[in-house]
């Protein structure tokens, strides 16, 4: 299992760094909807405008480019250090989308619904049956060789 994780690392990091660009995608709107925030944190409208423009916009686009970039970045890592593309592509996407799924139910409240539970379900029993077909193809391999 271990050397699985350190093969398939890049793929998770990737994924990682996918979910975080969506989240800070999404963070300008969201912040901009906290009572604290929106009811000015500066003596002057001004200094309220560009503090809301530079911590509300600002950092979270740029956080949200860096973790895209880095994204490409393990990305491209994992399908150099796997055998078959299918496999960190998929290592990848179901990272994201399990650590965006999570990410939105604990700070943005977004509802679990039995559909959102069921497509978890099947993220992760996909990436089970992935994972198996890998270790079986690599057995059978070191069969042949062998024989």
């Amino acid at each position: 299992m271990t050397t699985s994780l350190q093969l398939y690392r890049y793929s998770f990091t990737a994924g990682a760094f996918a979910a975080g660009g969506s989240f800070f995608g999404r963070a300008p709107s969201q912040l901009s909807e906290l009572p604290a925030l929106t009811s000015g944190f500066a003596p002057t409208a001004a200094a309220t405008y560009y503090l809301e423009l530079l911590f509300l916009r600002a950092v979270p686009i740029i956080l949200m480019v860096i973790c895209n970039v880095l994204n490409w970045r393990y990305f491209l890592k994992a399908l150099q250090c796997t055998e078959h593309t299918l496999t960190a592509t998929v290592l990848t996407a179901a990272t994201n989308y399990m650590l965006s799924f999570i990410l939105g139910a604990l700070v943005y409240r977004e509802e679990i619904t039995l559909m959102s539970t069921v497509g978890a379900i099947f993220i992760i029993t996909g990436l089970w049956f992935l994972c198996k077909a890998q270790e079986e193809q690599k057995l059978s391999a070191k069969h042949k060789k062998s024989h």
